[in-house]
């Protein structure tokens, strides 16, 4: 009787587990050795993925930029309805969402390499575009539209790459007073 084989571990789990490691320990810790001792498995389960640690971290960039480019193209903009419910919608799912770490990881990583500075880069500018879609939407003029998309963007990137606690009451009504600051039309004058 053989013994049957363990099977092995799929792909997006070391990228996945790399992208974690390096948001709680740096990048210094994202090693063969650390990750596949995080995962329970043999550093054979990595050597059937990758052929070393420089062509996981280029694939740990490429794998947080595909979900970020699915997650955007995802978004229908060609039938926007309700665009200020829209931006709230967006106000509220990263208010709410833990799921920032990645994107934390991928700033830090981005500080000191080139190709994952490009990724991030490159999310930024389409997630800001979008946000513009929204604003232009809810009748803002294209000026006006992406400066509260850049307002709005770059108060949420702030908000979780800081250290900073809050509140969760307090937090809750920042959002409300933050949404209903960006959807406002300006004072004595059309958007």
């Amino acid at each position: 009787m053989s013994n049957p084989q363990k099977p092995t571990l799929h792909r997006d789990a070391w990228l996945k587990k790399a992208l974690d490691v390096l948001f709680s320990h740096g990048i210094s810790s994202v090693k063969v050795e650390i990750l596949a001792r995080e995962l329970a498995v043999t550093k054979g389960s990595f050597y059937w993925h990758f052929k070393n640690r420089d062509e996981l971290l280029h694939q740990m960039v490429d794998w947080w930029r595909d979900n970020q480019k699915a997650f955007i193209a995802r978004l229908d903009v060609t039938h926007i309805t309700d665009a200020p419910n829209l931006i709230k919608s967006v106000i509220d799912f990263t208010h709410h969402t833990d799921d920032s770490r990645h994107d934390v990881a991928m700033r830090e990583f981005a500080r000191f390499d080139r190709y994952a500075a490009e990724a991030v880069a490159e999310i930024d500018r389409r997630r800001i575009d979008y946000l513009c879609v929204l604003f232009k939407a809810a009748h803002f003029e294209p000026a006006e539209a992406l400066l509260r998309a850049q307002a709005l963007y770059f108060y949420q990137v702030g908000e979780y790459t800081t250290s900073l606690t809050m509140d969760a009451e307090l937090r809750d009504e920042l959002a409300e007073r933050r949404f209903r600051l960006l959807i406002g039309k300006p004072e004595g004058g059309t958007a």
